[in-house]
């Protein structure tokens, strides 16, 4: 194990202890191992992944994405950052607002960065972009979930 695999191994570790720190019992424990999940997703080496999941899944997410403009590690990466938007906005009240869409910018643009760090990545600037979308509108998905479990509160069950 060499620095690099050192720096990103802190580097997850110190996002998912920030993540989780201001939560809830709950909450805490997802958004560390999130975070833990979301650094193996976009730091371990691809060929890594695929044996973790198995090449059938590998192939099957394939297929389900060939009809797409996106390839499948654009869709992950997307995916990956809505999830944290999402995971971020609802067991975070802390960071809500200002604080969520910049974290969730920064987050983006470092996750990119470090994975100059690691083997068999590189950074890539529409990944970021892929990063950003995904975190915004995994932001934007709590702000609706918690808006509409308000008005079910305020509405007591009736719609």
């Amino acid at each position: 194990m060499g620095t690099p695999d050192v720096l990103l191994g802190a580097l997850a570790l110190g996002v998912g202890i920030f993540l989780a720190w201001g939560s809830g019992p709950v909450a805490r424990v997802v958004l560390f191992i999130t975070a833990l999940v979301v650094a193996a997703m976009l730091f371990l080496p691809g060929s890594q992944l695929a044996a973790i999941v198995g090449a059938d899944a590998v192939a099957a997410m394939t297929r389900m994405v060939a009809d797409t403009p996106w390839s499948l590690s654009d869709w992950l990466h997307f995916l990956i950052f809505v999830w944290l938007g999402l995971l971020l906005w609802l067991g975070r009240a802390d960071l809500r607002g200002w604080k969520a869409w910049s974290l969730m910018a920064v987050l983006a643009v470092a996750a990119e960065l470090a994975q100059g760090f690691a083997p068999e990545r590189s950074p890539r600037i529409d990944d970021v972009f892929l990063n950003l979308a995904g975190g915004m509108a995994g932001l934007l998905a709590g702000i609706l979930l918690l808006s509409i479990g308000r008005f079910l509160t305020k509405a007591g069950g009736r719609i």
